[in-house]
């Protein structure tokens, strides 16, 4: 089985002021994302599991991730790769919606 462990910081981002409703909003769309790009990825029988989180710290957002995946076929799939790729998706995609937040 194949994970990203949980405290893995993708950066930081500087805001002024998010609401939790905003951060809480961000979170569902952003799990949403993740676990839709990761279960493209993966064979029909895979297992995804997807634990996001944002931590406000001072005038920083700490986006936090914790992806698991497991399933048949391990020999044909890149679990570790599709993980990572994943990630790299996840901060895309939380760059664009903290743009659009920010807006």
């Amino acid at each position: 089985m194949a994970s990203q462990p949980a405290g893995r910081q993708l950066g930081r981002i500087r805001l002024n002021e998010v609401s939790l409703d905003v951060m809480e909003s961000i979170v569902l769309r952003l799990d949403n994302e993740v676990f839709e790009y990761i279960s493209s990825k993966l064979p029909k029988g895979s297992n995804v599991n997807t634990v996001i989180s944002i931590e406000l710290e001072g005038d920083h957002l700490n986006l936090k991730l914790d992806l698991e995946a497991s399933g048949p076929f391990g020999d044909l799939y890149d679990y570790e790769q599709i993980l990572q790729d994943a990630i790299n998706h996840a901060r895309v995609v939380f760059e664009k919606l903290i743009e659009k937040y920010r807006s």
